[in-house]
């Protein structure tokens, strides 16, 4: 169903509304339950339709890049690449373009739907041309999520995918995922490559947020997390393909939200990569090579 430019979905277990014109975000993930409706995600803030904001949304992708380009510059085959600033108050250029762009439908099924994204770079943005699906599918208790990148220019890029969903920060609120290294911890000092990852800052086993601040990017992920609430009973479980090897966990202070965003690169990867760091996550596409990962959100009640 199509409602005031939204997607809405829903099978016997989950419900999502799909803004392509924002993003390509959602606007809001829900579960249901005993005939209730639990938010899995952050419902989208009144103020981020009229704004366009797929900040404010639920969750939106990260394409053809995660998180920030420093200085907005890098090199790539000996050449100079600029990339502008694309988020008001952000001194980087940060997420790519998908996130500030109107994605149209390309296929809308019963339990599906394929949004797409053509971005040429003589249009700003990103300095390479691409075309990038993005597919929202129901299937029982989880929400698959599966985003691509295709090089459409006839020389090689450099490029990452992740996605960025927002989640309730209550009081019982746990979030867990095993990591070996930090590779930015954006409140701190910025390094130049990733140290073994402090116990504090350890997330096996899984423990509440609380009220710590995080804007970090972990490195060694396996590509499994989960979130739960005890209080309500939901738990919500993350599952990413091999590719997605960092998390980033991004929890501002005295907020009512988080996020917990699978990606395939570290933060300033592209000038990390140049400095001839190892495991940055880039990936670099040849003509017409497509990149193409898939996450999993699946939502379920916790045990007794």
């Amino acid at each position: 169903m199509v409602e005031n430019n939204i997607i809405h979905l829903k099978n016997e277990h989950l419900s999502i509304g799909v803004a392509p014109s924002c993003g390509g975000a959602l606007c809001y993930f829900k579960y249901i339950s005993e005939g209730e409706d639990l938010n899995v995600l952050r419902p989208a803030l009144p103020t981020a339709f009229d704004k366009k904001d797929a900040n404010g949304m639920s969750l939106f992708p990260l394409v053809p890049y995660s998180n920030r380009i420093r200085k907005g510059k890098f090199v790539y085959w000996g050449i100079m690449r600029k990339v502008p600033k694309n988020k008001s108050g952000m001194s980087d250029p940060i997420h790519g373009d998908g996130w500030v762009s109107v994605w149209e439908v390309a296929e809308q099924k019963d339990n599906s739907v394929t949004l797409k994204l053509v971005h040429n770079k003589e249009n700003g943005g990103f300095p390479f041309s691409y075309e990038s699906y993005l597919t929202y599918a129901l299937d029982g208790k989880t929400l698959k999520i599966t985003l691509n990148v295709k090089n459409i220019a006839t020389l090689p890029m450099p490029c990452g995918l992740g996605i960025h969903p927002f989640f309730v920060k209550s009081a019982d609120a746990t979030v867990e995922f095993k990591a070996k290294t930090v590779w930015a911890h954006e409140l701190d000092a910025v390094v130049n490559g990733p140290y073994k990852l402090p116990e504090k800052w350890s997330f096996s086993p899984a423990k509440k947020l609380e009220n710590a601040e995080f804007d970090t990017c972990f490195g060694g992920f396996d590509g499994e997390a989960a979130v739960s609430y005890p209080k309500t009973g939901l738990s919500i479980r993350m599952k990413a393909e091999p590719d997605f090897g960092h998390i980033v966990l991004f929890a501002p202070r005295n907020k009512s939200f988080f996020a917990l965003e699978p990606v395939t690169n570290a933060n300033d990867a592209f000038n990390l990569a140049t400095a001839s760091v190892i495991g940055t996550g880039i990936k670099s596409l040849g003509p017409g090579e497509v990149l193409e990962e898939t996450v999993e959100l699946s939502v379920d009640k916790l045990s007794a």
